[in-house]
């Protein structure tokens, strides 16, 4: 958090900056100024929380600072401190929303009270506000979910190109022509497990705001997905003069923006022709075939030698099912995948060749659980593209095989390890897939018996001991909130604060206020 302090007596401002212990109250930042002038600008540059503000000042007063406050929205809480008992300073100071009047000399006692109050009404409004946005980003997520819906039906050839849903297209799009582009997402999983926090609807959205963002000045344009990996954008060649080089240029944009902002690199499939709606879907399938040349591994470098076989090793992946043995199913795979990257060029055509028949061995390999009934899930996604994610989850599937078949190689004693491992390192970023990779379990497996023996989730499990662990630094050190949230793990202050408030019902400043009394709520 951070607080600005407004006086034209510097002796006043130091009175203040010293008289606080600002790392109590979870203020990391303080900034000065000598006239409402300068706070103005700094406002507008770095939006403090707390604003102390004196009244009587050259160049633009405390009054007209308020006013201007209050015009323009600003979201910060006022704490008047002046050496004038006038009453139309506290009119001024009630009307920009301020939290306390301290006259001069003012008492460390009073300060700090002032300032526990305005954090206090700050955290209560920024809440409020959280809500109301998301609030409003449920509804046009629920409406912008229906029209991608239909696009990707459509694409898919789901839905035919018909007399009842041509007004729907014309609504944006006219009878223009489009260019097309199919783009696939390398990273994502990585991305929503460190930058979302798992949720995967979120991440979508920032994804498409960035688009948003890009194509503002675009008049026709649409992005949609078709699955869990593929993204399709549509821009009118008419759009602001789009022609071929345009739409490449806006494409490249995109993948810049994507990456800049949150790490997310991507493959990209380009339509080379121009086409109409009527014909979107084969324009689609010449953005896929431009797609799969992309080379999944980096480099250009030629092919040492045929490419290796996966079935040479279905017997004894096989054999390794029969006798449970995991590590021996895990050594099989990693050496494929280090045998795959060592020919030195896997292209995604390539990489889908190897899924498709990795998805036919585990179809043989027994994709029925002892009932004979189908076991779901059991085939590796198509799209997949990261070789490495590739041999992750191949493995997670022959693990769960085994798991399926009763060869759970001491499961119990295993999730018992997996709940020592989250005591010791709760701190780290761990998921479900870190914990099958490190104890040789599938995430479905771990799941389900995390469940039984523990009656809770892996993730709500270690939430609950991050948040008691996070109560006792609250309670028991001087720590500042930012400090305490990267000590249990999350690298996100404001995330961190969402989650200890909606676990304890008190903000992480509120609960230390608190201590002995609350610590009973963790």
């Amino acid at each position: 958090m951070k607080v600005l302090i407004v006086d034209d007596e510097e002796h006043v401002r130091e009175a203040i900056e010293l008289s606080v212990d600002w790392g109590h109250y979870g203020i990391d930042q303080r900034l000065l100024a000598s006239n409402g002038a300068e706070a103005l600008e700094l406002l507008r540059e770095h939006r403090p929380e707390v604003m102390f503000c004196d009244m009587s000042m050259p160049r633009m007063d405390g009054t007209e600072l308020l006013q201007r406050i209050r015009e323009e929205n600003e979201n910060v809480q006022v704490i008047v401190i002046s050496g004038h008992d006038d009453f139309r300073y506290t009119q001024a100071a009630i009307r920009a929303f301020g939290i306390d009047y301290l006259l001069k000399p003012f008492r460390r006692a009073d300060l700090e009270k002032a300032l526990e109050k305005a954090i206090s009404v700050w955290e209560e409004k920024e809440s409020l506000r959280s809500g109301l946005r998301e609030s409003a980003y449920r509804m046009k997520q629920v409406d912008a979910m229906l029209e991608e819906q239909r696009l990707a039906g459509y694409l898919r050839g789901e839905i035919a190109y018909h007399d009842g849903i041509r007004p729907w297209f014309r609504k944006w799009c006219d009878t223009e022509q489009l260019w097309v582009a199919l783009m696939l997402p390398r990273n994502q999983l990585e991305i929503i497990n460190r930058r979302f926090d798992g949720d995967a609807e979120l991440y979508a959205f920032a994804v498409s705001n960035i688009v948003d963002e890009v194509l503002h000045s675009c008049r026709v344009w649409s992005f949609c997905r078709l699955d869990a990996y593929q993204w399709v954008l549509l821009i009118g060649a008419d759009s602001q003069g789009a022609d071929g080089s345009m739409f490449q240029l806006y494409v490249r944009r995109i993948s810049a923006a994507w990456e800049r902002t949150f790490g997310l690199t991507v493959f990209t499939g380009l339509c080379e022709e121009k086409t109409i709606v009527k014909d979107l879907p084969g324009a689609l399938g010449s953005a896929r075939v431009a797609l799969l040349k992309s080379p999944v591994l980096p480099g250009s470098a030629a092919p040492s030698g045929p490419a290796p076989r996966l079935s040479e090793q279905q017997q004894l992946l096989e054999a390794a099912l029969q006798s449970g043995n995991r590590s021996y199913a895990a050594e099989l795979i990693q050496s494929f995948v280090r045998s795959v990257r060592q020919r030195g060029a896997l292209t995604l055509k390539e990489l889908q060749a190897y899924t498709l028949e990795a998805n036919l061995m585990l179809d043989r390999a027994g994709g029925h659980d002892p009932a004979g009934r189908e076991l779901p899930g059991l085939q590796l996604p198509l799209w997949i593209n990261d070789l490495e994610e590739w041999g992750r989850l191949l493995l997670q599937q022959w693990w769960r095989l085994m798991e399926e078949s009763g060869s759970e190689g001491g499961g119990s004693r295993g999730v018992e390890a997996m709940r020592e491992y989250m005591n010791g390192h709760y701190y780290e970023d761990i998921s479900l897939s870190s914990l099958s990779e490190r104890f040789h379990f599938s995430p479905q497996y771990i799941s389900k018996k995390f469940k039984e023996m523990y009656n809770t989730t892996v993730v709500t499990y270690l939430t609950e001991l991050r948040m008691e662990k996070a109560a006792s630094l609250l309670s028991h050190t001087e720590m500042t909130v930012h400090d305490i949230a990267q000590r249990v793990g999350y690298g996100d202050e404001n995330y961190f604060g969402k989650v200890f408030k909606k676990h304890t019902g008190f903000s992480p400043l509120q609960y230390r206020k608190q201590r002995p009394q609350q610590e009973a709520h963790i």
